[in-house]
């Protein structure tokens, strides 16, 4: 069979689906380090971000980032978030070398194609979301994590 009568074959991206508190959070899986359940956060008196809080990990100090409440999604402020996902910093100009996400369960690793991917109508002009989509019953966040590791980077 030559090249031409070979049928096209859809690309497929492995990811991680992240439950939050009413959302999910997809991600490529290479940017999850580790999923670790959720340590101590060091909770400031003098917090002026209440997205971001922080928590020691690897001798490290490790930004911790409430995505839903960045993202101005209507959450309680105390959720039960028992896990932490790692993710490494993909900006070279934030210089960030990990953060973490709280999430509420264990991230399911999925393999999608683009004909998966539904939009939804849902708006949102957060500088920190890329789009929104549904996979099956579920609303997905893909967040710009470019903005996202600046804002970390700034508000540190």
């Amino acid at each position: 069979m030559s090249d031409m009568e070979k049928p096209a074959q859809a690309q497929f991206i492995h990811c991680m689906l992240i439950p939050l508190q009413k959302h999910y959070l997809l991600l490529p899986n290479s940017t999850i380090t580790e999923v670790i359940p959720k340590a101590t956060i060091n909770s400031s008196s003098t917090k002026t971000t209440p997205w971001l809080e922080w928590v020691d990990w690897q001798q490290k100090s490790l930004a911790v980032v409430d995505l839903e409440t960045l993202l101005a999604q209507d959450v309680e402020t105390v959720y039960p978030a028992n896990k932490l996902c790692i993710i490494e910093g993909i900006n070279a100009e934030a210089d960030i070398g990990f953060y973490a996400i709280p999430c509420t369960g264990s991230p399911q690793l999925i393999t999608l194609n683009a004909s998966a991917l539904k939009m939804t109508h849902d708006q949102n002009a957060s500088e920190f979301l890329y789009c929104q989509i549904k996979i099956g019953n579920k609303v997905a966040f893909i967040p710009h994590l470019d903005n996202l590791e600046l804002a970390i980077k700034n508000a540190s």
